[in-house]
């Protein structure tokens, strides 16, 4: 028997974020078909799956499987990921980045715009 508590609190989260099913399908590499199934609880996400769902969320995978989360509880800075995260390299138009490359990435978007343009400024300089 499916988890309905699972499939609600997908189904919050996604709209919170203004997300759509297809959206985060294709965060997942999976059929908008597939991850609508998982909010109508007419299927559950495998182990890997749930994890890269709590990543993308920002929940523990206690919240995300049991919890009772309520859109008015969720945090209202959500990073938006326009990259998927894989295990495997399986599409050439995937752009797979480390923890570092994604701690990188959210330090710079949190900088002020000084430390940006000093920061490209050095990447950009020839050895």
């Amino acid at each position: 028997m499916a988890n309905v508590q699972l499939a609600k609190n997908l189904k919050t989260l996604r709209k919170k974020y203004n997300y759509t099913q297809q959206d985060v399908s294709t965060f997942l590499n999976i059929t908008r078909q597939a991850y609508s199934h998982y909010e109508q609880a007419l299927r559950e996400p495998d182990l890997n799956t749930l994890v890269h769902l709590s990543r993308f969320y920002q929940v523990t995978l206690d919240e995300l499987i049991a919890g009772n989360i309520h859109a008015d509880q969720i945090r209202e800075s959500m990073p938006i990921y326009k990259y998927r995260h894989s295990e495997t390299v399986d599409h050439i138009h995937t752009l797979y980045l480390t923890d570092q490359e994604v701690n990188l990435i959210e330090n710079f978007r949190d900088a002020s715009e000084n430390d940006r343009q000093m920061l490209l400024i050095f990447l950009n300089r020839k050895p």
